[in-house]
C-alpha cells in the first residue's frame, strides 16, 4: 500500500511538474515583444488616424466635417480606410495646428491600392490651401500607369512659398511597390538636408539625385525648409474640387485602396526611427 501511494505521488509529482512546464513554456511562447507605434518619435508626432471603424484623428481630437461613402475593412490592425467612388474624408485644421506650420515632414502608414492606368487620378492625403483647390500644401497621389504593370508610381507635392521652384512635384515609381498588396510607406522631406525620401516596410528606397535633392530654383540653390500658405483643411480619398463638388476634370479621380495607421510627424524620421516604426507595426500584428 505504502509502495503504491509513493508511485501514485511520484506520478502526480510528475505530471504537476511537467504541467508547470508546458505552461511556462507556453507563456513564453505567447509573450510577443509589443511596442506600441506611437513611442517612436513621439514629441514630432502631430496627427494620427488609426481607422478602427472611426475617422478620428487622435492627437489634436481632429473628427471629420464630411466623411461621405466611408466603410472600414479588416487592416492590418484592427480595422482600415476603404475608399471608393465618392468616398472621402474632409478635416478643417484648426487655427494653431501644427500641420499648418510644417518645414519638414513624415507622412507614414500601411497603404494598399488597386492599379490606376489612365483617367482619372486618386489623391489619398492632403493639406489644403484655401486658394488653390488642386495641389494645396501637401498632396500625395497616385498616377496611371500602363495596364500591364504590376506596380504603382506616386507622385508627391509640397510648397514653399518664396522659393522660385515653390510647389517642389515629384514622380517615382518602383517594382516593389506592388498593386493590391500592403505596404508600410513613409514619405518624408527634410528641411534640414533639402531632401526628399521614401521608406518601404522600413528600408530606404534607393533615388537618384534628381529625385532625392530638392532645389529652391535653376541655380541650385538647396530647397531648405518648406513654407505652407493659407493651409486649411486635410482631404483623404479626394481631391479637394470632387469632395467639394466643383471638379469637372475628368483626370480627379477618387482614391479606392485601404489606408490603416496614417502618422504624420513635423520631422524627417531617421533611418533607424524609419525601421523602428515599421517593427513597432509589425510587432502590433503578432
Amino acid at each position: 500500500m505504502k509502495k503504491k501511494n509513493f508511485f501514485q505521488i511520484l506520478l502526480l509529482g510528475t505530471a504537476l511538474m511537467t504541467g508547470f512546464f508546458l505552461t511556462s513554456c507556453n507563456k513564453d511562447d505567447n509573450t510577443t515583444d509589443k511596442v506600441d507605434p506611437s513611442t517612436i518619435a513621439t514629441t514630432n508626432l502631430v496627427a494620427y488616424f488609426p481607422f478602427d471603424n472611426s475617422a478620428t484623428e487622435t492627437i489634436a481630437n481632429l473628427t471629420p466635417t464630411a466623411q461621405p461613402l466611408v466603410t472600414y475593412v479588416t487592416g492590418r490592425r484592427g480595422k482600415a480606410y476603404q475608399g471608393a467612388e465618392g468616398a472621402h474624408l474632409l478635416y478643417t485644421l484648426p487655427q494653431a495646428s501644427k500641420l499648418k506650420t510644417l518645414t519638414s515632414f513624415s507622412v507614414a502608414m500601411w497603404f494598399k491600392s488597386p492599379l490606376v492606368t489612365g483617367d482619372p487620378e486618386p489623391i489619398f492625403f492632403q493639406i489644403g490651401k484655401s486658394d488653390d483647390f488642386n495641389w494645396g500644401n501637401m498632396t500625395f497621389s497616385l498616377k496611371r500607369m500602363s495596364a500591364t504593370s504590376d506596380s504603382l508610381m506616386f507622385h508627391a507635392f509640397f510648397l514653399k512659398m518664396g522659393a522660385e521652384w515653390s510647389g517642389q512635384s515629384i514622380d517615382y515609381t518602383k517594382s516593389i511597390f506592388q498593386v493590391n498588396q500592403w505596404m508600410h510607406l513613409i514619405f518624408e522631406y527634410d528641411g534640414a538636408t533639402s531632401k526628399f525620401v521614401i521608406y518601404k516596410d522600413g528600408v530606404k528606397v534607393v533615388t537618384n539625385t534628381g529625385v532625392e535633392d530638392r532645389k529652391a530654383g535653376p541655380t541650385g540653390t538647396a530647397l531648405g525648409n518648406l513654407l505652407f500658405d493659407k493651409a486649411d483643411v486635410i482631404n483623404i480619398g479626394a481631391w479637394r474640387n470632387k469632395s467639394e463638388g466643383t471638379a469637372t476634370d475628368n483626370w480627379m479621380g477618387w482614391f479606392k485602396g485601404n489606408l490603416d495607421e496614417l502618422r504624420v510627424y513635423d520631422k524627417a524620421l531617421t533611418a533607424t526611427e524609419a525601421k523602428a516604426l515599421y517593427d513597432a507595426e509589425v510587432s502590433q500584428m503578432l
